[in-house]
């Protein structure tokens, strides 16, 4: 896989004066179209969600560490709503810590509907992966019973315009689900995992989950996976490409932000609120990241 990087992450640029680390990347040896990993049914064809123009936009977003009823995160919210004005996106998934501080439903209000209600009035559906903050209660039964969450299970798969999206509970991790689902199907030419605890981070408050590394890489490069989304760390993080993955923190939703660091993995980082929107390509995946206000900080392509 060829990844290529290229970042306006200049120091000066950063409407939100924010700390910046930088480096050249180098390569290294209710949904119809989900499957959930309770489920013992072959996984269904993937049909496609109408969106206002007709069909589904191949097109995504992806958001982590927001629902805190923020000023910060009612403006990234508002930037995806003028955005989606311009570049279609009819998906919103989630790298977790979606409600704070403990998943509670009596947040959901004020703290997800009432915040992104532009998006929920479009039709827009939301595909979330549970964080450390979501399973407090309960262990996140409220957010798992709520179907505007799209939490079809804990882990579960999504397949939309020929990405396969494996969202995955890293709070509780289950390897067989991850054998099992990271195995691409007929369609599929692209896979990105979707998970709380990072791989590779360079934020300063968690950094790295300790053994995440050993436990999941080297399936990840044999299975060919393309991306990998986390949250946790309160920023933007891109790793190099790790034999074959490229790995991205976004944990940049509105709820709070932390610092970064140096680490031998990762080739940026970026303290700065944010959302990630993804274009589908027949050959690549174009990432951005997105900022609530300014041009996008950062942008690369994963071609297949």
């Amino acid at each position: 896989m060829l990844v290529v990087i290229a970042s306006a992450m200049v120091l000066s640029a950063c409407a939100d004066n924010t700390p910046v680390l930088s480096g050249t990347a180098s390569p290294a040896p209710a949904d119809p179209s989900s499957t959930a990993d309770a489920s013992p049914n072959p996984e269904p064809t993937p049909s496609p969600t109408p969106s206002p123009g007709g069909r589904d936009a191949a097109a995504f977003a992806v958001i982590g560490d927001w629902g805190a009823g923020t000023e910060q995160q009612q403006d990234v919210a508002d930037r995806m709503c003028r955005w989606r004005q311009r570049r279609s996106f009819d998906h919103v998934f989630t790298t977790g810590d979606n409600i704070y501080p403990d998943g509670r439903g009596s947040n959901f209000e004020p703290f997800f509907f009432d915040v992104y209600g532009c998006l929920f009035d479009a039709g827009v559906r939301w595909h979330a992966a549970l964080g450390n903050h979501d399973v407090v209660l309960e262990n996140g039964a409220a957010e798992l019973n709520e179907p505007a969450f799209g939490l079809k299970a804990r882990n579960y798969v999504v397949r939309k315009f020929g990405v396969r999206f494996v969202v995955v509970d890293s709070n509780d991790l289950n390897m067989r689900f991850l054998r099992k689902q990271t195995r691409t199907r007929s369609g599929d030419r692209f896979t990105v995992v979707l998970m709380h605890h990072p791989v590779f981070s360079g934020g300063d408050s968690h950094g790295p989950t300790p053994g995440l590394a050993e436990r999941v890489g080297e399936l990840f490069s044999r299975r060919g996976v393309d991306l990998v989304f986390s949250g946790h760390d309160h920023v933007y993080s891109a790793s190099r490409v790790v034999a074959g993955v490229r790995y991205v923190v976004t944990g940049g939703g509105g709820a709070g932000s932390n610092g970064c660091r140096s680490s031998v993995a990762i080739v940026s980082c970026v303290s700065r609120y944010h959302f990630i929107y993804v274009k589908v390509f027949d050959d690549r995946l174009k990432v951005r990241a997105v900022p609530r206000s300014g041009v996008p900080f950062e942008t690369f392509t994963v071609r297949n």
